[in-house]
């Protein structure tokens, strides 16, 4: 079988096959880290980055960050393959919200959550913290409730929260939480291909967004439009899986013609512009979600 990496750049989906030769085809900051956009925009913060914790500033003021039905049941967890990521999307219940920290009295509302990953299981996140990197990496994407929707939400400058898992695969066993993930990956092999997954398929998140502290920073997506809107909140403990439930993921196809698998859908870290030091906050300021 063939296999190809997928430019993380890459949008649309076209079967490019050969049948001789496959090709792959001005105000100022706040104290309590809330850049306004003016200033931010000019600095070009594009993402991902590389974390370290002494370069990061303790902060112990904000609000807890809250997590609002995101591990409930009810309504329907549909799993699409796009040809570029695996992608989660919540209907007919009320969609989880994101509170608190450094989103300050802001509502943000899930839109979805999607995965990246590499051809190996030592460079799949995007994120690297303190020069280790794992084998993927979880984004839950939200977008501030008063602009009503995601497209709205996009290009302004507090429009996405964006909350970031580190996934690393070990010879142990299974995660059986990660199992409600896994199985819907393995029935969405084909591209454009749809599945349903157990409505509480996000209880894996709950042991790393219960863990005492986070990492917050102004970025970017780090997928087309890279628009730089993202609150990002990093939390620094790995979830553990195992290494066949990360090779799942490799076995989505990336083309209608089915010869390419998604292989590496990740963005290289992004190194800031030498007058820019990066604001990273760690936030210590925590509590167990509903």
């Amino acid at each position: 079988m063939t296999t190809m990496v997928l430019s993380p750049g890459l949008t649309k989906s076209e079967c490019i096959c050969s049948d001789d030769h496959p090709k792959p085809a001005a105000p100022l900051e706040e104290e309590d880290a809330h850049i306004i956009v003016p200033e931010w925009r000019l600095q070009k913060v594009q993402s991902p980055i590389e974390l370290n914790h002494d370069d990061s500033n303790e902060y112990d003021h904000f609000e807890p960050l809250e997590f609002h039905g995101h591990w409930d049941q009810g309504g329907k967890a549909t799993f699409n393959n796009n040809g570029y990521t695996a992608t989660l999307r919540f209907e007919d219940r009320e969609l989880p919200l994101l509170v608190g920290g450094p989103l300050h009295d802001d509502h943000y509302v899930f839109e979805q959550l999607h995965f990246h990953w590499s051809d190996d299981d030592h460079s799949g996140c995007e994120h690297i913290f303190e020069g280790k990197a794992y084998s993927m990496e979880a984004h839950a994407v939200h977008f501030n409730r008063k602009y009503g929707n995601f497209k709205d939400a996009l290009d302004k400058h507090d429009g996405l929260a964006v909350v970031a898992f580190f996934i690393h695969a070990t010879d142990d066993d299974e995660h059986p939480c990660f199992n409600k993930i896994t199985e819907g990956v393995q029935r969405i092999q084909k591209i454009n291909s749809s599945t349903e997954v157990a409505s509480d398929c996000l209880t894996w998140m709950t042991e790393a967004a219960e863990c005492k502290g986070y990492y917050t920073y102004q970025g970017s997506l780090t997928t087309e439009p890279y628009t730089e809107s993202v609150t990002w909140i990093l939390y620094p403990k790995p979830i553990h899986v195992s290494r066949e439930q990360v090779a799942h993921f490799r076995e989505m196809k990336s083309t209608p013609c089915e010869t390419f698998n998604i292989l590496k859908n990740v963005r290289p870290v992004q190194t800031p512009p030498p007058h820019k030091k990066l604001d990273i906050i760690y936030a210590r300021s925590h509590r167990k979600s509903e």
